[in-house]
């Protein structure tokens, strides 16, 4: 017979994964949702508002409660599953196994998570390339370098094209020069050294009349020097 102590765990941990599937079914069904926030007294809001900038890095359209759901009954399943092995191996061996299982459960989601966000910063940085290329042949048939960019975002289907696309008209409805800090607070939240880069490349065009072009072609090429030995070292 195990002992109390392991069927005393089992019951808290089954218990645990009980109540996470129990939020993780009610928020997918239709009209039951999370409320938007827990209670602050009950939460971190550093840490709430660091995995929700994690999630928008990884572009998970889930909110930061289901994520947090997700890694419990994780954590918490594995753990009753290292409990379990109680009638099988002894006291100290379950425990540990218990342990282990919880901190990989979150562990899993962890790593999900970070490699979703590595992943999608590499995509978006594949697709600025094409564009700055693209963007120094706009500039040499004259205009702007706004209309320029913004008649690239037109012709290009990616990501990152919809999202300067977006931050220039965001700018023009507010009728000020606001796409330049815009872009660096894109860049500085998607961790993409390039953007901040084309953000001065520009605010040093618009205030000191310097040329685009020079800055774009470096800018370009720096980062299809970045691609190759990428896929070198793959």
């Amino acid at each position: 017979m195990p002992e109390p102590v392991y069927v005393l765990g089992s019951l808290v941990s089954g218990g645990l994964v009980a109540t996470g599937l129990r939020y993780a079914a009610s928020a997918t069904r239709p009209g039951i949702r999370f409320h938007p926030a827990w209670p602050r007294r009950y939460r971190l809001a550093a840490a709430h508002d660091r995995l929700e900038t994690a999630l928008h890095r990884a572009g998970w359209r889930e909110s930061p409660e289901r994520v947090a759901v997700l890694g419990l009954v994780t954590a918490s399943g594995l753990a009753a599953l290292g409990l379990s092995s109680a009638i099988f191996v002894d006291a100290l061996t379950a425990v540990t196994l218990a342990f282990a299982g919880g901190v990989a459960g979150f562990g899993v989601v962890i790593y999900a998570l970070h490699s979703a966000m590595v992943a999608r910063r590499r995509r978006l940085t594949r697709e600025l390339v094409p564009l700055l290329e693209l963007f120094l042949l706009e500039l040499g048939g004259g205009g702007s370098p706004l209309s320029a960019l913004g008649s690239v975002t037109m012709q290009i289907d990616s990501e990152i094209a919809a999202e300067l696309r977006r931050q220039l008209i965001t700018a023009q409805a507010a009728g000020t020069a606001t796409f330049e800090p815009r872009l660096r607070e894109y860049a500085d939240r998607m961790q993409i050294p390039a953007l901040n880069s084309l953000a001065t490349i520009l605010t040093a065009s618009r205030e000191f009349g310097t040329q685009v072009s020079p800055g774009v072609r470096a800018l370009a090429k720096d980062l299809r020097r970045a691609q190759k030995r990428e896929l070198i070292a793959l």
